[in-house]
């Protein structure tokens, strides 16, 4: 059912690729409740590849992608009275973090009043502001909005939080500038994973209620995948290829593994390289395949179409992985590394729940030990992992309760 309020969302780079995926199954539903969405991408590069959209949206751009604010102009928003206020507020806590500290808070003041102007100007012009939801899907990208919600007390504003919008220690310095105010301002902040609410009520208990945990989801595929019947184990692992993921501790468990084992990427990045060198030097009973970058539909397919037998995932930080969510729906168990929200995903009955220290000797003994469980193990944990999607990440129950919430 249609609501009468439009929805002003801000994204990262959607509906430019890349990144953002798992956002079209939300934006569906968001589309089919708000009667206008107004989609506002903050971070693009490249305008030359962008997804198809439903009739009811418009894609607003505020920044030039390859122009960058200067710091005079940086410098001179200072002299905008809630800009100035919201600086001088936070410039205690930046001055933590030297001179790097206080840029970052500079640049995210300057961008956030970037956005609020152009809102107001482009989209809530001279109309009530009550005819409008505004929604963050990532917590770093909220100041702008936090800025429009001073503004406009009637205009419910709201944001997602997933890892490396919350999490300061993923960042060089470990610092995401006006977190507190914007808690204190937002209406709600939907947290992707308890493990994400737990973090910010440690940091800022104050801001307790506002904090609600919203699942992520995928759909629930055609197809189950089939598993393995020739006596090789075959991993599926679906990432950016970065040093975070530590695709290259797999490499060297791989090295040490004794079991007859196929290893196949999915997805690209600066890493590959690297990873395709360390590749060469697996003995025989190991095989190496990538993919390269999939769009989401076609890691589907792959699934669909292949046997697999464990996802695994040896990231040294995760918000929660919308890649297990997946390998779930199609009954593939994970292996992966205690890290962020994962371990509300992987437990001992639909995978291995490994530690974040794991060495690359103590992978492999884990690669051997699931490689060699028998059939009727192998079944239970294929059943437990797709029960387990089903019951916390089903996309059609989790995205209709959120849209509903933040519409009603």
């Amino acid at each position: 059912m249609k609501c009468e309020r439009e929805l002003i969302l801000l994204t990262n780079r959607y509906p430019f690729y890349p990144g953002e995926e798992f956002l079209t199954l939300e934006l569906k539903q968001l589309c089919e409740t708000f009667n206008k969405v107004y989609i506002i991408p903050v971070n693009v590069n490249d305008y030359s590849k962008k997804r198809q959209l439903p009739d009811n949206v418009e894609v607003h751009l505020p920044f030039e992608p390859t122009k960058k604010t200067g710091v005079m102009k940086k410098i001179l928003s200072l002299n905008e009275t809630q800009g100035r206020s919201w600086f001088f507020d936070e410039l205690p806590t930046a001055r933590n973090y030297g001179l790097k500290g206080v840029g970052k808070l500079l640049s995210w003041i300057t961008n956030a009043l970037i956005i609020r102007d152009y809102i107001e100007k482009n989209i809530i012009s001279e109309r009530n502001s009550k005819e409008f939801v505004a929604y963050s899907y990532w917590l770093s990208l909220a100041p702008g909005i936090s800025f429009l919600k001073e503004r406009y007390p009637n205009l419910k504003v709201y944001s997602r939080g997933h890892g490396g919008d919350i999490y300061d220690e993923r960042h060089d310095p470990p610092y995401l500038p006006v977190k507190r105010r914007m808690l204190t301002v937002l209406d709600e902040i939907f947290l992707v994973s308890t493990y994400g609410k737990d973090y910010l009520v440690n940091e800022f208990p104050e801001t307790k209620d506002k904090l609600t945990v919203s699942r992520l989801g995928t759909l629930k595929p055609a197809k189950s995948t089939e598993a393995s019947t020739d006596g090789i184990t075959r991993l599926v692992s679906c990432s950016y290829m970065v040093p975070i993921k530590r695709l290259s501790l797999l490499v060297e468990a791989l090295q040490h593994s004794k079991t007859n084992l196929h290893w196949t990427h999915i997805g690209d990045g600066p890493e590959r390289e690297n990873i395709e060198k360390l590749v060469q030097k697996l003995p025989g009973n190991v095989t190496v395949h990538f993919t390269g970058s999939l769009k989401n539909e076609d890691v589907m397919k792959y699934y669909m179409q292949n046997p697999v037998d464990y996802f695994i995932n040896v990231s040294a930080s995760e918000g929660i992985p919308v890649s297990i969510m997946e390998a779930f729906s199609c009954c593939i168990p994970a292996i992966a590394t205690d890290v962020g929200g994962t371990s509300e995903l992987v437990n001992s009955q639909n995978g291995v729940l490994v530690p974040e220290d794991i060495t690359s000797l103590e992978l492999a003994s884990i690669l051997d030990k699931v490689g060699t469980s028998s059939l009727e193990e192998k079944a239970k944990m294929r059943e437990s992992a797709f029960q387990t999607w089903d019951t916390l990440y089903n996309a059609e129950k989790n995205y209709s309760k959120f849209v509903r919430e933040i519409s009603s």
